[in-house]
């Protein structure tokens, strides 16, 4: 018997930039700094990335309390600018191996960003997802 992991985060999120700038965004380490996995009281202290099939990526974070959180997978698919697919774990949030597409669609204005998480709780991760989005609408905005 085959067991269908139901547990999805589905975000749609609209940007006012060209789709091959919020693309880079997830894979330039200048950009990442500055939104993904960055919260107030958060500060990035290591990104390291290999943008291509197989290739792996490791962002380290440290909170205000001193506490060092790591995220880390493997990009399983990219295809400039529309798709990204990779692995996602973070120990610290949640357990196991998640993951993660981001689908950009061109629109008149800007893209569609339509963002899938397969294989964690929605109520560990959605918030943060949410935000995230958001600081990333704040830069492409600059």
């Amino acid at each position: 018997m085959n067991l269908v992991d139901i547990r999805i985060v589905y975000l749609n999120h609209l940007f006012h930039a060209p789709i091959e700038k919020v693309f880079d965004a997830w894979l330039q380490p200048e950009l990442i700094r500055q939104w993904l996995f960055k919260n107030p009281g958060v500060d990035i202290i290591e990104i390291k990335i290999d943008p291509k099939v197989d290739g792996e990526f490791l962002i380290t974070t440290r909170n205000s309390a001193g506490k060092i959180i790591s995220y880390f997978g493997a990009f399983q698919q990219l295809e400039r600018p529309n798709i990204l697919l990779f692995t996602l774990e973070a120990p610290e949030h949640f357990p196991g191996v998640s993951l993660v597409t981001v689908d950009l669609q061109p629109t008149k204005t800007g893209c569609e960003l339509n963002f899938t998480q397969t294989g964690v709780e929605p109520e560990l991760v959605e918030d943060g997802w949410a935000r995230m989005l958001e600081n990333l609408e704040n830069i492409m905005a600059r």
